[in-house]
C-alpha cells in the first residue's frame, strides 16, 4: 500500500509539472508546419499504403536483407503490414502475419536475435505478435505475445520485492540506489541485457516497450499482473527517464548515470504505452500528461526541422543511419494516441503533424513513376529512385497507414466484408471475434444450409406421396366442391411465442435448449370454414408429414455438429 501511495504521489507531481509546461501551447498547430492537411480521399490513401507495402511482401524477411540490418526492422516490417490490415479491415497480408510470422521464433535463438541477447528484442516480437493477433484473431499470435512478455518479466523486470532488496530481476549483482538517485524505488524498471547479468542498464526501448505490451495485454485479458506491471513501468519512466520534455535513452542503476540520446523511437514507445494506459484506466490525469508529451516531442528540435518534418539523422544522436527508419515507430505511437482520443483537440493536432510528414514524403521522398511505390529514408529528400532496400518503405508505411485511418471509408467494400480486421473506431480495443480470415465458418454454414434444404425437399416429397395416396382415397369418396374442384386446405405458419425476456446468458442458453419455448398457440386466422374435420385421413397424413420435418432436420443437425441440440456450441478464441 505504501508503495502504491508513493507511486501515485510521484505520478501526480510529474503530471502537475507537465501540465504547466503544455498550458501555453494549448494544442495549437504551429504556423510554420508545412502542409498540415490533406485532401486525398480514403481510397487514394489506402492505395498509396498498399503500393508501398507490396514490395515488402516480396522480399526475403531476414537480418541482412537490404534495409533490414537489425531485428527492429524485421519486427517493424511485420507490424506495419498487420496494422495496415487492421486499419483497412482487409486480410491482404494475412499469410505473412498469421502463417509466416509465427515461424520467426522457431529457430535456435527463439525471441532473441543471433547476436546479443537483448530483452528489447523479445518485446519487439511480443508487440508485433500482439498487433497481428488483434488483426487476424489467431490464438497462436496471442500466445507468442504472452510468451515474450513472460520471458522479460521473469528475466529482467524489477518487481517491488527486487527493488526493496536491490537484488534479483535476473541480475547476479546488487543494484542499490546510489546517493545521487533521488527518484525513489526502481520498481518497474526492465534490465536491457539478458546475456550480461552484471549489466544494470535500463533503457527506454526495453521498459517502454514492456509498459506498452503490458497495457495491451491487460486490456485484452484483465489480468492484474499486467495491470501492476504497466503501472510500475510507467512510474519508473516518469521517475528516471522523463525529463519533462522528452524521455532519455538509458539509466544506469549502479551509478544513476544517464545517457540522453533522444531517439524518436523512444518517444514513440512512451506515447503509445501512455496513450493505451490512459485510455484503459480512464485516467484523465494521464491523458493530460499525454497531451504534454505529444506537444513537446512533436516540436523538439533534435529531430524536427523548421517546417515540422521529422529528421532523425542528427549525428549527435546516432551514427547509425539505419536508425533513420525507426522514426516510423514514433509515428506509430502518435497514431495510437490519435485513435484512443477521437474527436479531441489532441487528435486534430496529431492529424496535422502526421499530414506534415505525409505531404513531405509524397513531395520529397517518393520515387518518380514508374517506381513510385518506393520511398527514401529521409522524408525531406532526396527521393528514392527505385525500390532497392526495405528501410524507406517500412518507415513510410507508419505514416501512410495512419493517414488513411484518419478518414472513414465511404462504404464497406464487398472484398473486405469477408476479410479479417476491424476498422478501429472505438476505444478501448475489442478483439476481432465475428470475422475470421478462415472461411471455415462460411463453408460450414453453407453445408448445413444445404442439408436443411435437402431435408425440406425430402419432407415435401414424402408429403406429396402421401397426398397422392390420400387424394386417391378422396376421389373414391367424392370429396369435391359444387364445381367439381377438389377442396384444398389453406396452411398458415403458426406464430412463435417467445419466452419472456431474461438475462443475456439465459436467453443465449434458451436458444439451444430443447423444449425451452412454451407450446405454440394457434392463431385465429387458422379457424376457417373450409378446414376439413380433424379426423379426416388427408389432414392426418399432411400433419404427419409436416411433423416429421423438424425431427429430420434435428437429426441431420446433430449428425453434422457431433453434439446434442441441448449443448452449447464450443467457444472459440478465448
Amino acid at each position: 500500500m505504501l508503495l502504491t501511495l508513493l507511486g501515485t504521489s510521484l505520478l501526480a507531481v510529474h503530471v502537475w509539472i507537465g501540465t504547466k509546461t503544455v498550458s501555453a501551447q494549448n494544442l495549437t498547430i504551429p504556423g510554420n508546419w508545412r502542409k498540415p492537411s490533406s485532401n486525398l480521399s480514403r481510397e487514394d490513401r489506402e492505395s498509396l499504403a498498399h503500393d508501398a507495402a507490396y514490395p515488402l511482401s516480396k522480399i526475403q524477411i531476414s537480418i541482412g536483407t537490404p534495409g533490414l540490418p537489425h531485428l527492429q526492422e524485421i519486427t517493424s516490417l511485420y507490424a506495419v503490414l498487420a496494422l495496415q490490415d487492421f486499419y483497412s479491415g482487409n486480410g491482404t497480408w494475412h499469410d505473412l502475419g498469421a502463417v509466416n510470422l509465427p515461424t520467426e521464433i522457431l529457430g535456435s535463438h527463439g525471441f532473441f536475435s543471433g547476436k546479443a541477447k537483448l530483452h528489447s528484442d523479445v518485446i519487439y516480437w511480443g508487440l508485433t505478435y500482439f498487433y497481428a493477433h488483434r488483426t487476424y484473431n489467431e490464438d497462436i499470435l496471442l500466445q507468442n505475445a504472452v510468451e515474450a512478455w513472460n520471458i522479460v518479466y521473469s528475466g529482467g523486470f524489477i518487481d517491488p520485492t527486487a527493488a526493496a532488496t536491490s537484488s534479483g530481476a535476473g541480475r547476479n549483482v546488487s543494484f542499490p540506489p546510489s546517493s545521487n538517485c533521488t527518484g525513489g524505488t526502481f520498481a518497474g524498471g526492465v534490465f536491457y541485457r539478458a546475456d550480461i547479468l552484471s549489466d544494470t542498464s535500463v533503457n527506454m526501448e526495453t521498459v517502454g516497450t514492456f509498459m506498452t505490451l503490458s497495457a495491451y495485454l491487460f486490456e485484452k485479458t484483465q489480468n492484474v499482473t499486467y495491470h501492476d506491471s504497466a503501472q510500475l513501468s510507467l512510474e519508473f519512466i516518469l521517475n528516471y527517464l522523463w525529463n519533462g520534455v522528452f524521455v532519455y535513452d538509458t539509466r544506469y542503476l549502479d551509478s544513476c548515470g544517464v545517457q540522453v540520446k533522444p531517439f524518436t523511437m523512444n518517444q514513440g514507445w512512451f506515447v503509445e504505452g501512455l496513450s493505451v494506459w490512459a485510455n484503459v484506466t480512464k485516467n484523465g490525469t494521464l491523458t493530460t500528461l499525454l497531451e504534454t508529451v505529444v506537444t513537446n516531442v512533436t516540436t523538439y528540435p533534435s529531430w524536427t526541422l523548421q517546417d515540422g518534418v521529422v529528421d532523425d539523422t542528427d549525428p549527435s544522436v546516432t551514427l547509425d543511419s539505419a536508425n533513420a527508419v525507426l522514426k516510423g515507430i514514433y509515428i506509430r505511437g502518435l497514431a495510437e494516441a490519435h485513435r484512443r482520443n477521437p474527436g479531441t483537440a489532441l487528435a486534430s493536432y496529431i492529424e496535422a503533424y502526421i499530414y506534415v510528414q505525409l505531404n513531405s514524403m509524397l513531395d520529397n521522398a517518393r520515387a518518380p513513376p514508374p517506381n513510385n511505390s518506393a520511398y527514401s529514408r529521409s522524408w525531406d529528400g532526396p527521393p528514392a529512385t527505385s525500390f532497392v532496400e526495405a528501410g524507406g518503405n517500412i518507415a513510410a508505411l507508419d505514416v501512410l497507414n495512419a493517414a488513411f485511418s484518419f478518414v472513414e471509408p465511404s462504404a464497406p467494400s464487398a472484398s473486405s466484408s469477408s476479410m479479417v480486421g476491424q476498422t478501429p473506431t472505438e476505444a478501448p480495443l475489442k478483439p476481432v471475434s465475428t470475422k475470421s480470415r478462415s472461411t471455415t465458418g462460411a463453408i460450414a454454414g453453407a453445408v448445413v444450409g444445404g442439408v436443411v434444404a435437402a431435408a425440406a425437399v425430402i419432407a415435401i416429397f414424402v408429403l406429396w406421396r402421401r397426398r397422392r395416396t390420400a387424394e386417391a382415397r378422396n376421389r373414391s369418396e367424392g370429396e369435391l366442391d359444387s364445381d367439381g374442384i377438389k377442396l384444398v386446405e389453406p396452411f398458415f405458419s403458426p406464430i412463435a411465442q417467445n419466452p419472456p425476456p431474461s438475462d443475456k446468458q439465459q436467453r443465449m442458453n434458451e436458444l439451444y435448449l430443447v423444449n425451452s419455448s412454451p407450446p405454440l398457440s394457434q392463431p385465429a386466422s387458422e379457424e376457417v370454414s373450409s378446414t376439413p374435420e380433424p379426423d379426416s385421413p388427408r389432414d392426418n397424413n399432411r400433419e404427419s408429414a409436416i411433423a416429421e420435418l423438424p425431427g429430420l432436420v434435428d437429426r441431420l443437425y446433430t449428425l453434422m455438429h457431433g453434439r446434442g441440440r441441448g449443448e452449447l456450441p464450443p467457444r472459440y478464441g478465448d
